[in-house]
C-alpha cells in the first residue's frame, strides 16, 4: 500500500497542474516586437470570469515572438479567436486574439504549423483582435501558466528585454503591420487649401485589406493630394483606396483625417 501511495504521489507531482514556479524567470524576452502599452490588469473582472493575463496593446499585425524554446499549437475559439499555445519546459504560454478572423495564415508566421518547434525570440504570430476582442483595441492577451491556473506575467513583462524590429527578417516586414481601406460611397465634400486636399465620403461600405468590414454610418474625412481632389465632384459615387497605415484601434475608428486617400475611381 505504501508503494502504491508513493507512485500516486509521483504521478500527481508530474501533472501540469502541479508544476511549481521555477526559481529563474519563466521568460526574459517581451512577447511583442518593439514593445507595447499595458497595465497590470491580471485578475480584473471580465464577462466570462477574471482576466487571466495581461493585455499588451500594439498595432494589428505587429509580430510577436516565442518567449522560450518550445512547441506551438494553433486553436480557434469564439472568445479567444486565434490562440497560439507555446509549451516550454516547465511552463506554457497563451497568445490570444491573434491574426484576422477567417484567415488561419494570419495567425501563424510563415513556415509554422501545429507541432512546430520554435526558438526563443522567433516570430510565431501577429497581434490581432479576433474572438471577443473585435471592436476593441488591437492587442495580445498574454498568459503565463505553470499548470492550469494562470499566473500573472506582469512582473516579468516589466523586466523583459524588448526585441526591436529587424528589417532583414521577412517575418518582421513592416508590410505585415499595415493595412489599407477600400471605401465605397458618395463624395459629400472635396476641397483644397494650399498644398493640402480634403475628401469627405458618405460610405456605403468600408473594408480593410486584412479582411474586416467596418460598420460606419457617418461620413469619413480623408486627407488627399490636391491632384486627387481635383478628379472628383460632390455627389459622385466613388471607390477610394487609402494609403497603407499601421492598424491601430484609433485608425479603425476612422477618426477625421487619420487616413489618406491614395486612389479614387
Amino acid at each position: 500500500m505504501r508503494l502504491v501511495l508513493i507512485a500516486l504521489l509521483g504521478l500527481l507531482v508530474a501533472t501540469p497542474a502541479a508544476l511549481a514556479a521555477p526559481r529563474n524567470a519563466p521568460f526574459t524576452l517581451f512577447p511583442v516586437v518593439g514593445g507595447a502599452t499595458y497595465t497590470d490588469d491580471y485578475g480584473d473582472p471580465r464577462g466570462g470570469g477574471i482576466h487571466e493575463g495581461n493585455d499588451l496593446l500594439a498595432p494589428c499585425g505587429t509580430p510577436v515572438i516565442a518567449v522560450v524554446n518550445g512547441t506551438i499549437r494553433l486553436d480557434w475559439g469564439s472568445r479567444s479567436g486565434w490562440m497560439v499555445t507555446l509549451v516550454g519546459s516547465g511552463s506554457w504560454y497563451r497568445y490570444i486574439h491573434m491574426g484576422v478572423a477567417g484567415d488561419e495564415s494570419s495567425a501563424l508566421a510563415k513556415g509554422l504549423r501545429n507541432g512546430s518547434r520554435v526558438k526563443e525570440g522567433q516570430v510565431i504570430s501577429y497581434v490581432g483582435r479576433t474572438g471577443d476582442a473585435q471592436g476593441a483595441p488591437c492587442h495580445l492577451h498574454f498568459e503565463l501558466h505553470y499548470g492550469q491556473p494562470a499566473v500573472s506575467p506582469f512582473q516579468w513583462l516589466q523586466r523583459a528585454t524588448i526585441v526591436q524590429p529587424n528589417p532583414d527578417d521577412p517575418a518582421m516586414a513592416t508590410e505585415a503591420n499595415q493595412a489599407t481601406l477600400t471605401i465605397q460611397g458618395t463624395v459629400a465634400w472635396a476641397a483644397t487649401h494650399g498644398d493640402a486636399g480634403r475628401l469627405v465620403i458618405r460610405p456605403s461600405s468600408v473594408k480593410t485589406s486584412t479582411g474586416e468590414t467596418i460598420d460606419r454610418r457617418g461620413a469619413i474625412a480623408l486627407k488627399a493630394a490636391v491632384e486627387l481632389v481635383g478628379q472628383v465632384r460632390p455627389g459622385a459615387k466613388v471607390t477610394v483606396t487609402t494609403a497603407p497605415m499601421p492598424v491601430t484601434s484609433e485608425l479603425m475608428q476612422l477618426r477625421p483625417l487619420s487616413w489618406t486617400a491614395a486612389t479614387v475611381a
